[in-house]
């Protein structure tokens, strides 16, 4: 079986390769970094997802069987244009050439749980649960979901936060204030819920060898991140020299008030999270 990768160059995008290879895959891989090569059972394309007919043309030459769609803006690292129109156009529009590539094939589009935006905290949110994005990125995100539902032959994964062994940067606003010296902790800590990138790579693996459900997915660690636990063990590395403690019941009248004068901004999302995190079935 013959995959197609988007994003094959990113974090997630780089471990899922090899993931596939390791199982037997064939895949062609496209980014918009890196070189055009061919090796043993991987092809890979330097491709702006814009150049639809390319894509197209890929997706044609190599008999492609089915198509992982990674690629999206969601980071700030390396990205200086972070208007709304950007997001549109990487995680949208971008979006829609990948869908039209894919046809019939099946697909499988990559999410984030970033689309529910404020959690009040009571019943866990599913697949089902309606979206109230508040960032750039959820928004967009639910925009493409909503192409990608057009499809015949699709599957839509919502990732909680990513991250490896070396890379973080997804988790550590959970009880960071400044990495990598100021930390903080709510109340006796918080539980948050995580995604390893092992888990979250033989998710998609698993998924190749499955028939198309036409369902959202949430994809998550069975474990959930203890906040002290992380912090110990940044402390342990000669990491946050300084641990702000902050009462449960200060941050909750905090978050009450900002909200009351802010509204849902993605600022007071931030503190959303830490008052409510979110919980899925």
């Amino acid at each position: 079986m013959i995959i197609l990768v988007t994003g094959a160059k990113g974090m997630i995008g780089s471990q899922l390769v090899k993931g596939l290879l390791d199982h037997g895959y064939q895949v062609v891989g496209v980014d918009r970094v890196g070189e055009d090569f061919s090796e043993d059972n991987y092809s890979f394309f330097n491709l702006d997802l814009a150049d639809e007919e390319r894509l197209k043309q890929i997706v044609a030459d190599y008999k492609v069987d089915r198509i992982i769609h990674l690629a999206a803006l969601a980071h700030r690292n390396g990205n200086e244009d972070l208007t709304w129109d950007r997001y549109k156009h990487i995680n949208v529009d971008c979006a829609k050439n990948v869908f039209n590539a894919a046809q019939d094939r099946p697909l499988l589009f990559i999410s984030t749980v970033d689309v529910y935006g404020f959690f009040d905290g009571k019943a866990p949110v599913n697949g089902n649960t309606e979206p109230h994005p508040v960032s750039k990125y959820g928004k967009s995100k639910v925009l493409a979901e909503a192409e990608c539902k057009k499809l015949k032959n699709y599957t839509i994964f919502r990732f909680s936060p990513v991250y490896t062994s070396s890379v973080t940067r997804d988790i550590q606003k959970r009880y960071y204030l400044k990495y990598p010296k100021i930390a903080y902790r709510v109340g006796k800590g918080t539980a948050f819920e995580i995604l390893n990138i092992n888990k979250a790579v033989s998710s998609m693996v698993d998924w190749c060898s499955e028939e198309p459900t036409n369902e959202i997915r949430i994809i998550k660690d069975d474990e959930m991140m203890w906040t002290p636990d992380y912090i110990a063990a940044e402390k342990a590395k000669g990491n946050a020299k300084v641990v702000f403690w902050f009462p449960r019941w200060l941050v909750n009248f905090g978050y009450i008030t900002l909200k009351a004068f802010l509204g849902k901004t993605e600022k007071t999302d931030l503190i959303n999270k830490a008052v409510h995190p979110l919980r899925t079935e």
